[in-house]
């Protein structure tokens, strides 16, 4: 990483069926150390723009947490409801030049962004429909 040479390799991938057929795709796990440093290296960068209900991914929060913070505001709403929804696709629709663009807004270091431009188009997007 440090000498500019890492790229990223091939990604393994199988088919899962539970309620629904899905497609998945795991980095090799030399690739997954580097996303994890990265993961560091972003995070306190990233993570005071979300907002507080924002609970995948972030320290101190997770499922459980936000289960937790569900029920209380279902507690003190005696009329509201939860809806929980699921974009189909949407990592593999996600614009790889706009989410670059994004990080790149918010990131100096060029040797962060050029391994982060590594991994955002190493793996090209596949737009096939598959047979449900």
């Amino acid at each position: 990483m440090i000498s500019g040479n890492y790229r990223p390799g091939d990604y393994r991938q199988f088919v899962v069926i539970d309620n629904k057929r899905r497609l998945i795709k795991i980095a090799p796990v030399r690739d997954r150390v580097v996303h994890r440093l990265l993961y560091e290296y972003l995070k306190p960068i990233f993570d005071k723009t979300f907002i507080y209900d924002a609970w995948s991914c972030r320290e101190g929060k997770g499922l459980i947490g936000a289960i937790k913070r569900t029920q209380e505001f279902l507690r003190r709403q005696s009329a509201g409801y939860v809806w929980r929804s699921d974009i189909k696709k949407f990592f593999d629709n996600v614009n790889q030049g706009i989410l670059f663009g994004l990080i790149a807004r918010k990131i100096s270091d060029d040797r962060v962004l050029a391994i982060m431009r590594k991994i955002i188009f190493s793996e090209p997007r596949q737009y096939e429909r598959e047979r449900e």
